[in-house]
């Protein structure tokens, strides 16, 4: 699950992203904070409630975006911008669980995915089984939840939030 980003023309899709807002934005809950950090949409921006744990999800195509900013200018030491992915960061990843690959052969074909505008999805279409694609996103959510932490830690909210 993540995030488009393209614009909402209907109510469905409006709604949809309703729904997936106010489950970001209830409480901590790392699995979201996850999906946010790695969601590489620039016209996404998200905020971390460093009270509650919530994510607040700041889109221009969000129905309540005045409301929105004002409340996140009212409290600025309340509410952190969650950094945007740096793409840098995923390939240097990529080339990570890449070199912990038996298969050389295998190892060789992923160098085709870097030339790719989508390494991430060529990655999963070189990858094929389902167990070395899980295996993928393993790694991925482990590398994120250690920059989760650190970030938190520079932010002094260590200890503050259990995952």
């Amino acid at each position: 699950m993540g995030f488009d980003d393209d614009h909402f023309d209907d109510e469905e899709e409006s709604f949809e992203v309703e729904n997936r807002l106010s489950t970001i934005s209830n409480s901590f809950n790392i699995e979201a904070l996850i999906l946010a950090w790695q969601d590489p949409s620039a016209d996404n921006l998200y905020y971390f409630d460093t009270e509650s744990g919530a994510l607040k999800l700041v889109n221009q195509n969000l129905y309540d975006l005045r409301e929105l900013t004002d409340e996140l200018e009212k409290n600025k030491e309340r509410y952190l911008y969650l950094p945007k992915p740096d793409a840098k960061q995923l390939k240097n990843d990529l080339k990570d669980f890449q070199k912990g690959l038996e298969d050389e052969n295998l190892r060789k074909i992923l160098d085709m995915a870097f030339e790719s505008p989508h390494i991430w999805d060529s990655f999963k279409v070189i990858l094929k089984s389902e167990e070395r694609i899980k295996a993928l996103e393993d790694f991925r959510r482990s590398r994120t939840c250690l920059r989760i932490r650190q970030w938190m830690e520079a932010n002094a909210m260590a200890g503050k939030f259990q995952f």
